[in-house]
């Protein structure tokens, strides 16, 4: 009795290299989408942090400078300091100096005036604002600090007068500095990826 042929159905050698060409094309076009996806979302969300840091440091310095005042605090021995307001480089890394008043106090909780000491400090690329848990604050005092720009290259405040601009000024006690406060309060920014930022403040009762 003779056996019929039997034909076995598969791939030629042909066939599978052909398919495993066009397998990796398609696999190296998903894996150059998915990484182009993953940049995008990442450029997105530090361009959302960089908008966040500016947005925050635009509102808190517009509200710092707007009601800053003329009043000087005391020291840990209950003397008058000098400086009331000062503004540019001077000793250390502090930029800005103030006193203000508006310190929200819902209800009276706490036992404290609305006046408030904040301080702006720029170190190794960061822009920070400190606040002094007190007006006049003791040695024992904690300051709260707050990161407000990070990846600066330069930052610079200068101050108008009504008539001329300045890198630094000084409200204090003559002679150590004059009795008013600045009329404007310009600050200039330049990040570490070669962005600028460039924001004017009223100050005190110019607002």
């Amino acid at each position: 009795m003779k056996m019929n042929d039997v034909k076995q159905a598969g791939f030629t050698l042909v066939e599978v290299l052909i398919s495993m060409f066009i397998f990796s094309l398609l696999s190296t076009a998903t894996l150059s989408v998915l990484l182009s996806t993953l940049r995008t979302k990442e450029l997105l969300s530090k361009k959302n942090e960089e908008l966040r840091q500016i947005a925050n440091l635009r509102m808190l310095l517009k509200s710092d400078l707007g009601q800053a005042i003329a009043v000087a605090k005391a020291d840990e021995y209950g003397r008058s300091e000098l400086s009331v307001f000062e503004g540019g480089i001077s000793s250390g890394n502090q930029v800005l100096s103030l006193s203000r008043t508006g310190w929200a106090n819902p209800a009276g909780i706490e036992r404290r005036s609305d006046l408030q000491s904040v301080k702006y400090t720029f170190d190794q690329g960061v822009l920070t604002r400190n606040i002094s848990a007190r007006f006049n604050a003791v040695a024992s005092t904690p300051v709260y600090q707050q990161g407000l720009l990070s990846n600066v290259e330069s930052l610079k405040f200068s101050f108008y007068d009504g008539k001329f601009w300045t890198n630094t000024w000084l409200t204090g006690q003559p002679p150590v500095g004059v009795e008013t406060l600045p009329t404007l309060a310009r600050l200039e920014v330049k990040f570490d990826n070669g962005t600028d930022l460039r924001q004017v403040f009223f100050v005190g009762e110019a607002q």
